[in-house]
């Protein structure tokens, strides 16, 4: 899913071969959902990407971690340590400006079958949230990976709260 996602975003962006070895942010508004993300375009490396269905109000988080909480497969179903299937409660941590919350998320196992792909939703009116979209600045937190992505460009980011709301 995330493959798709970034796949989608990098075909919707315009880049030369050198920026190609860059990691940006891209904005992707059609088809709904809309996807913001920062990530190297046209590869599977990826920081953070941000989902929100139209006038939602809701956005998703998502980025990997290197701790892996599948363990072992079975009849098709990822399952950890004590045998629970994917996916996994876990609390995500989101901070922006003065704003802190930790607040339920999940973990599933990344495609690789190596480490975690940790999602979180939100509201877009959260205070953490007003303030990511006012400074472009977010600080995700989870498994032990924490993830700071460089400021986001204000038209981008103002481009992805518009269609969330």
């Amino acid at each position: 899913m995330i493959r798709a996602l970034l796949l989608g975003l990098a075909a919707a962006v315009a880049f030369t071969p050198a920026a190609a070895q860059e990691r940006t942010w891209m904005l992707r508004r059609e088809p709904d959902p809309a996807q913001l993300a920062y990530a190297t375009p046209a590869t599977d490396d990826w920081v953070v990407a941000f989902t929100c269905r139209e006038d939602s109000g809701q956005i998703i988080a998502a980025f990997p971690a290197a701790q892996a909480l599948g363990v072992r497969q079975e009849n098709g179903l990822w399952l950890d340590d004590v045998g629970r299937p994917a996916p996994w409660p876990i609390s995500v941590t989101l901070s922006s400006g003065p704003y802190q919350t930790t607040i339920p998320g999940e973990a599933i196992v990344d495609a690789s079958g190596e480490g975690s792909i940790v999602r979180v939703e939100f509201a877009d009116r959260a205070p953490v949230a007003e303030a990511f979209a006012d400074e472009g600045v977010i600080r995700l937190a989870a498994l032990g990976a924490v993830v700071e992505p460089p400021p986001a460009p204000r038209g981008e980011l103002r481009g992805f709260f518009r269609y969330c709301r």
